[in-house]
């Protein structure tokens, strides 16, 4: 009897692959509705999903995407757990989070400091000793990833490699956390294991308002993957639909 072909065998292992696929894949992601209704009828699921990865990028280092990140998050933290923030750069204000309705009681803020020296009552693992601050930010966001106490993370990632952010998508399917990226416009140039990647963009609509357009551009498990929606956020960062 002679053996399969190369092609053939080929031909199998990718129908193999496809049927995991399809398996993995859950038939009805539901999300948490964020409570914009413009923006959750955007969403598959109706709302942010649980256990997931969620880019938000942004052409400009402006606050809309990070507020409307921050807004989104309120809805999962009326659940046990924390909000983790991972500030790598030490330019994020805990009082941000109060103007979106969740209590600094439920925030959790890891800081790389600049230098830790002998004296220091700080003690870095020896699996993050010696690393550069970004490295050891992004060693703190993989342990964090991992803590079935926090419900929420944010931050700030402006480089990364795809088997990082594979890793933190792992890591958030364990815990079930949902971590929420801030990432700039370069990152569109990369491929996404992200669960959801949105694009963010902000004008002027008049003398109280700016006008917040919010693309979907990948959602993982859902064939409605392209879309947007618009919302206004006024001068005290509340966001409205338009």
């Amino acid at each position: 009897m002679s053996s399969p072909s190369p092609r053939r065998e080929t031909l199998e292992q990718l129908r193999r692959q496809l049927r995991g696929t399809r398996a993995a894949a859950p038939d009805n992601v539901v999300g948490t509705p964020t409570g914009l209704a413009t923006l959750d009828r955007l969403l598959p699921g109706g709302g942010i999903p649980g256990a997931s990865v969620i880019e938000w990028i942004s052409e400009l280092p402006g606050q809309s995407a990070a507020s409307l990140a921050l807004r989104s998050a309120a809805p999962l933290l009326q659940r046990p757990g924390c909000l983790a923030v991972i500030d790598e750069h030490r330019e994020f204000h805990p009082a941000a989070i109060t103007t979106h309705g969740i209590p600094l009681s439920r925030l959790l803020l890891v800081r790389i400091p600049a230098e830790v020296s002998s004296s220091s009552p700080l003690r870095l693992p020896k699996s993050a000793a010696g690393l550069s601050e970004h490295s050891q930010a992004l060693w703190a966001l993989e342990q964090t990833a991992r803590c079935r106490g926090v419900k929420v993370i944010l931050t700030w990632l402006n480089r990364c490699t795809s088997a990082v952010v594979r890793r933190l998508q792992l890591a958030v399917e364990a815990s079930g956390c949902v971590l929420m990226l801030m990432r700039p416009a370069q990152a569109l140039q990369q491929p996404s294991f992200a669960d959801l990647r949105l694009h963010v963009t902000s004008s002027a609509a008049d003398n109280r308002f700016r006008r917040i357009r919010i693309q979907l551009l990948r959602a993982r498990h859902s064939l409605q993957s392209v879309g947007t929606a618009e919302l206004l956020q006024d001068s005290s960062e509340q966001f409205h639909d338009g």
